[in-house]
């Protein structure tokens, strides 16, 4: 640790294996760089950088920490997004991946040329995220979607600091550079990121690249590939500086070893100097219901016993995080137990609808929701919600006919005959635009964005439909309801406009929704675990149906083999959160309506309950590193 915090030289880089102090380091790297008695730089000189939100968050906290007995200035703590939008000196209508894939259907309609190279929807969105990460050449199907964009008035969240990148490629200046750079999980970012930031120096300034491959969880964003490895090609003819640190101070060795036994074929092990014992236990359970039942009332008894200690739960379906959540609160209703979940908020289809019409109430002439709303159909069950091609061709003539949608020409549109409208899936598009016209005429128009975001995003209004899909939705409605509310608390006079834009800036950038106050309990997917750390971690529903899961190449935009490698560094990530104990748990059957309801993989069988294996990335490990399950149901628990 040492060296991260003293060696001067231009360019270093830092394997940094999980829990080996390199945010310790980091803060105390700064205080050395800021202060009278070490380098005495202006805090203006300083930035410290990272792809994700909550890591930057932590970074902050960490580094006013160190600063605060010196009475010296916080440095610039980014992430790359926020501060290529700061830089540009631009408010940008992003689009969320809902509407990217609308937007993606249309370009493909309109010309009929690109679908030979771009035959399936995931090949396109592919492509888009090559073109984002700076990976390959996509110049057609960018030309079209830019042309798309332009219409919609809207932007991809790669282009930021893409454009800004290209723009300091050419010349331009930008508003600030640095002269101490410092980046936290550089595998986060895309080759065209990393090189941003790399602009963002003086000439003599000194770059330190921290991360590790182990950790890359965002291969989709097309950063998997090289990660620390790209560094020399990129600050050629500069020589790159290494430093390794590998020994954990967070886990102890049983949960080390387990990390390395998972990781293996990467052959960089890390050795525990934790000399303190942490537990690691593995249950097996009957049934998701049983698996909930249980593994809340050993959470609230440890939590009990280690009130003052940290608590995190990871679960592999946020339904389960949700029963889990209700299930504590129900054994104890003083204990703060909160999903904070960072992903897929929108995944249901009355919370899709009910965000896509408070964006068009915010904002009447925002194209791109209103391209979002006609692609779908009202289902009262919420199941296969999505239109063909979201009615693409449909959309394709009505905007080449008069231009992109606002609600005056959708109503205009939804009062006119079926027959003035052309392309295959108009009647959807026509029943789309009746119901915004019904939502829209019954919707009070308050004056007071408070009362509207109530209004509109009550549960009753949207959910017609029990059961887990059902309930998930209310429950995505209601940390969609708490951030709204929050980031109005927040800004005094917020309109409904801005709210909208807050909020789906924050969706498209994975920022946790709803958190409210800290919990006692927190309870997060196992991507919401980047970088969190916790005395006791639960990892529950770590079922190979759902670890790795269905393959989906729409949604991944990976092949097969690079999808199971980004799952099993996903798992990785999630076992080396644990400082005192490590609690892995699985249900051994569900029936096939819990396992469609969650998106899970069916397992083959005659019966409508299916049995259910543990996770493929932990069944060939050696017995002496992973332990034998035991009944949880008949476990004594956390001592």
């Amino acid at each position: 640790m040492l060296p991260l915090i003293n060696l001067d030289a231009p360019v270093i880089r830092v394997q940094a294996g999980p829990g080996t102090g390199k945010t310790f380091g980091m803060g105390r790297r700064v205080l050395r760089i800021l202060h009278p008695n070490g380098l005495n730089c202006p805090p203006s000189e300083v930035l410290v950088c990272s792809f994700n939100r909550t890591i930057a968050k932590d970074l902050e906290n960490k580094i006013k920490g160190e600063l605060a007995d010196h009475a010296l200035g916080l440095p610039t703590v980014r992430t790359v997004h926020s501060l290529a939008v700061e830089f540009a000196a631009t408010s940008p209508r992003f689009l969320l991946p809902h509407e990217i894939e609308s937007m993606m259907y249309d370009v493909l309609s309109k010309n009929p040329g690109l679908r030979a190279d771009y035959p399936r929807l995931s090949k396109a969105l592919r492509g888009l995220r090559e073109h984002e990460a700076g990976l390959k050449s996509h110049n057609a199907l960018i030309t079209a979607a830019r042309s798309w964009m332009v219409m919609h008035r809207a932007y991809l969240v790669g282009d930021t600091p893409r454009d800004l990148e290209r723009r300091l490629s050419q010349g331009d200046e930008p508003k600030q550079r640095y002269r101490h750079v410092i980046v936290d999980e550089f595998q986060d970012l895309t080759e065209m990121e990393a090189k941003l930031v790399l602009r963002l120096r003086t000439a003599d300034a000194s770059f330190v690249a921290l991360g590790d491959r182990k950790q890359s969880i965002y291969a989709f964003r097309g950063n998997a590939d090289k990660g620390l490895a790209a560094l020399p090609d990129l600050v050629k003819p500069q020589t790159v500086v290494d430093l390794t640190m590998d020994e954990c101070q967070r886990c102890s060795k049983v949960i080390v070893d387990l990390g390395n036994a998972l990781m293996a074929l990467e052959q960089e092990p890390l050795l525990s100097i934790r000399a303190e014992p942490a537990v690691l236990q593995v249950l097996h359970f009957k049934s998701p219901q049983a698996e909930a039942f249980g593994m809340a009332q050993q959470i609230v008894d440890a939590y009990r016993k280690h009130p003052d200690d940290e608590h995190l739960v990871m679960v592999t379906r946020r339904n389960w995080g949700y029963d889990l959540r209700n299930r504590i609160r129900k054994l104890d209703p003083k204990v703060t137990a909160q999903t904070v979940f960072a992903e897929d908020i929108l995944e249901t289809w009355p919370v899709r609808e009910a965000f896509i019409f408070l964006s068009i109430l915010g904002d009447p002439g925002d194209a791109p929701a209103l391209r979002a709303w006609v692609g779908y159909r009202t289902v009262a069950d919420g199941k296969d919600f999505k239109a063909t091609r979201r009615n693409s061709e449909a959309y394709v003539r009505m905007v080449e006919d008069g231009g992109v949608l606002d609600v005056k020409r959708a109503i205009e549109i939804a009062d006119a005959a079926l027959k003035e409208l052309r392309g295959a899936g108009k009647s959807g598009l026509h029943a789309r635009l009746n119901r915004l016209k019904t939502l829209w005429e019954q919707q009070d128009q308050k004056p007071i964005a408070e009362e509207i975001v109530k209004s509109v995003l009550d549960p009753d209004r949207w959910v017609t439909y029990g059961k887990e899909a059902g309930q998930l939705a209310i429950d995505d409605l209601d940390r969609l309801r708490i951030e709204a509310l929050a980031i109005l608390a927040e800004g005094a006079g917020l309109s409904l406009s801005g709210l909208t834009k807050v909020l789906r800036n924050r969706i498209a950038t994975r920022e946790p929704l709803g958190e409210g106050q800290a919990p006692k309990i927190k309870i997060v997917t196992l991507w919401g675990g980047k970088g969190l750390t916790a005395d006791f971690v639960y990892l529950c529903g770590l079922v190979d149906q759902a670890l790795p899961g269905l393959y989906d190449a729409d949604s991944t935009g990976l092949d097969e083999g690079e999808w199971l490698d980004e799952q099993r560094r996903l798992l990785y990530v999630s076992l080396t959160r644990a400082k005192k104990a490590l609690v892995i748990s699985r249900p051994k059957s569900a029936t096939v309506g819990e396992l469609k309801a969650l998106g899970m993989a069916i397992p083959p069988g005659k019966y409508a309950r299916r049995t259910l294996r543990l996770t493929r990335f932990l069944s060939d490990i050696d017995p002496n590193v992973f332990p034998e399950a035991v009944d949880g149901s008949g476990w004594s628990g956390l001592s």
